[in-house]
């Protein structure tokens, strides 16, 4: 048995290292060094491993369960990004502010959908009744079924302001962001759009009674994964070359995302520092909430998650990981109730949705 604890032990130690090299994730740019970007990825991996570390310890009455108790004591801090048991209720609703952040992935057009799968989306949206509705995935009308739900999605929402590109700076196509509003619109624009990325952020300024508060939408650097990258995933065997060539993709994918979602976020968190309103940030962040896009756009903000909702946090569902990549961030001045994440069909991300309201 010395042996087999020297060889746990000697594990153990490596867990560590990578779960302490992990806090560090959010803080230290992909484009300083990148590979810290995955180990933040895999933070909650790490984390369970070294649980269990600790519990192979103390089932032998060893105190090495210290060594990983202490570590992950370290980044305690972590945690509630994951796992929440603090929902806050709010009945009474006056004076509150309805958001709802959904990734609709084209109501799942390119995957085949029909148009009566977006049916059930409409009645929850009903029954939410927004204020300010942000969009990420939508508005491209290549096929007849997304062109009927979005129809059915613009009657809903006529009475409401709305922006996208298609509506200024020269765009003829709004290439999937909106955001829509139940209040008047007094301005609006893109925070960040890079030529060489179809992922970028708009926002508008509302006026809600006296306040005016700055509503941003964006839709970080997603990775693209496609097929071999998916059966990568699901066999993880290292002998089939056209699997190690998935791994390799994987890799590259993943490190060109980090890279280009470190550059969006820095230019988001500048325009959310310079904004002279209240700040409410909804959307697909298409990275874990111990990454350096989290930490760079979350700045000063709250986060819905953290303030109000119970559970674990998974917003997406795809083949991929699953993990919290679906925010809504806002104010201090504001407090956040009521938070759920709701999956749809038709689409690999759940709709985000709280309420908001002045403190």
């Amino acid at each position: 048995m010395f042996i087999v604890h020297r060889i746990v032990f000697a594990f153990n130690g490596i867990a560590l290292l990578l779960l302490l090299l992990s806090y560090a994730a959010p803080y230290i740019s992909p484009a300083v060094f990148w590979p810290i970007a995955f180990l933040g990825l895999a933070y909650p991996v790490l984390l369970i491993i070294n649980i269990l570390f600790s519990i192979y310890w103390i089932l032998f009455f060893k105190v090495k369960f210290l060594m990983s108790l202490m570590v992950i004591a370290m980044g305690y801090s972590y945690i509630p990004k994951y796992v929440q048991l603090n929902a806050k209720k709010l009945s009474e609703k006056d004076g509150a502010l309805e958001v709802v952040s959904f990734n609709m992935k084209y109501f799942g057009a390119y995957e085949g959908k029909k148009p009566e799968d977006a049916d059930h989306f409409f009645e929850v949206l009903d029954k939410v009744a927004p204020d300010i509705l942000c969009l990420q995935e939508c508005e491209n009308f290549n096929t007849k079924a997304e062109g009927a739900a979005f129809k059915k999605l613009y009657k809903k929402i006529g009475a409401f302001y709305t922006y996208n590109l298609s509506q200024k700076d020269g765009y003829k196509s709004a290439d999937g962001l909106m955001i829509a509003t139940r209040f008047p619109i007094i301005d609006s624009g893109i925070v960040e759009r890079d030529e060489h990325s179809d992922n970028y952020t708009i926002f508008v300024d509302i006026k809600v009674g006296e306040q005016t508060y700055r509503i941003i939408n964006t839709h970080l650097q997603s990775i693209r994964f496609e097929e071999k990258e998916y059966k990568a995933v699901k066999e993880f065997d290292f002998e089939n070359d056209t699997v190690v060539s998935g791994y390799k993709s994987i890799t590259y994918k993943l490190k060109t995302a980090f890279l280009k979602r470190a550059k969006q976020a820095e230019t988001i968190q500048l325009f959310i520092e310079r904004s002279p309103y209240p700040v409410i940030v909804c959307g697909d962040f298409n990275d874990s909430p111990t990454s350096y896009a989290y930490h760079h756009v979350r700045g000063n903000l709250k986060d819905a998650f953290i303030e109000a909702a119970s559970g674990l946090g998974r917003t997406y569902t795809g083949n991929a990981p699953s993990l919290r990549i679906d925010y809504i961030l806002f104010d201090a001045s504001l407090d956040a109730f009521n938070y759920y994440a709701k999956p749809f069909e038709f689409s690999d991300h759940k709709m985000v949705t709280c309420t908001l309201k002045s403190k």
